[in-house]
């Protein structure tokens, strides 16, 4: 079990902030957390790298104790028997500066050559720790050291969709066009988010991704 304070973030909601640093057990246990909790009357659970947000439909005044109690319980008991259904995510990326216009300049400023680059990003399995910033967005973990790069300065004012990006020490996708401050490295052709579907995400929290490379010339086939 995990160390954790519980408070409570307006008329409507609970924070809970786990003591540890991120980790595929911790992972789990969030996810795990976050199944258990939505048996609450709460209107919707999301969490972070180690932290929970639960939101109530009706206002905590005269019953934030009895619910905190609840929460508590809730926190405190076994995920043994709960397992985390994560599926493996063969992602196809093409690292080309004809779909990534900044893997060249990227490449330099961390002093690797494009294929170190592209070496090192298809390398690792990458959990995916949970959606955010824009429908269907990937949080991943793993990115290798070498790779990592602080935000532009100055952030593009449109990155297109399936742009595959790095910004700090994380690696993420993007699936609509957006502005942004990652450095844009390469471009997949999956759609990763569609309203139309069930779920609407193609990724969920405690999925993995690995990547693969492909030619422009795949890549074109697969926008077809």
């Amino acid at each position: 079990m995990y160390n954790f304070t519980i408070s409570r973030l307006g008329e409507y909601a609970m924070l809970i902030q786990v003591a540890e640093k991120p980790s595929q057990d911790l992972l789990q246990w969030l996810v795990c957390k976050k199944e258990q909790l939505q048996s609450l009357p709460a209107v919707e659970v999301v969490f972070t790298y180690n932290e929970i947000l639960v939101k109530f439909l009706l206002p905590l005044e005269g019953r934030y104790d009895t619910i905190r109690a609840s929460v508590e319980e809730i926190l405190e008991s076994s995920i043994e028997s709960i397992g985390v259904n994560g599926v493996l995510h063969k992602v196809p990326v093409c690292y080309n500066s004809q779909v990534a216009p900044d893997l060249e300049e990227y490449a330099s400023q961390v002093n690797l050559r494009v294929d170190q680059v592209v070496a090192l990003h298809t390398s690792p399995v990458y959990p995916v720790y949970f959606i955010g910033f824009l429908p269907g967005f990937p949080y991943l973990d793993g990115l290798d050291s070498k790779l990592h790069l602080e935000r532009k300065a100055t952030p593009s004012q449109f990155i297109q969709p399936g742009s595959v990006a790095i910004g700090g020490a994380q690696t993420g996708i993007y699936p609509q066009r957006s502005p942004g401050g990652w450095h844009v490295i390469g471009s997949t052709p999956v759609q990763l988010f569609d309203i139309n579907k069930n779920p609407q995400s193609l990724f969920k929290a405690g999925d993995s991704i690995k990547f693969y490379a492909i030619t422009l010339e795949d890549f074109k086939v697969y926008e077809r």
